[in-house]
């Protein structure tokens, strides 16, 4: 946690977080996620965004087969958003992500993490791939299946 001085004592500051897909997706439905990622969200995030290629990236692998056991996402993603912030990419955050130097080639990634930079938002998310980038704020946590 991050404390600041306000009228002479030190209370915590909470931030303003990008929630990578995964991240959001398994908070929103209860799955396994490791208990400092839970406990980072709930002590420590005063404001959650997301970007609407979260849900685009959910309902591909929906729609394909790849979330067993879940449900349309047209009966939940709606409610899922209430209490998020939207956070749209415009043309500086797409010239970021298309023009960044990484070897990571993920479109959704790379736009998530312009994002978090164009817009002073920490990405939280789980990627290893990802945590090994540079040039945006972020919080990896490891991923509880690893």
């Amino acid at each position: 946690m991050v404390w600041i001085w306000m009228s002479r004592r030190l209370i915590p500051s909470r931030m303003k977080a990008l929630l990578d897909t995964g991240v959001w997706f398994r908070r929103y439905h209860g799955l396994p996620m490791s208990q400092s990622l839970r406990d980072f969200l709930n002590d420590e995030v005063e404001e959650f965004h997301i970007c609407p290629l979260s849900v685009s990236e959910i309902c591909f692998k929906w729609q394909r087969g790849r979330l067993p056991g879940v449900p349309d996402p047209q009966k939940w993603v709606a409610h899922s958003l209430q209490n998020f912030v939207m956070e749209m990419p415009d043309a500086a955050v797409a010239m970021t992500a298309g023009l960044w130097d990484w070897p990571h080639g993920d479109l959704v990634d790379r736009t998530l993490a312009a994002i978090a930079k164009e817009k002073g938002l920490t990405l939280i998310h789980t990627d290893k791939v990802l945590k090994s980038m540079t040039g945006f704020p972020q919080k990896w946590f490891r991923n509880v299946a690893e």
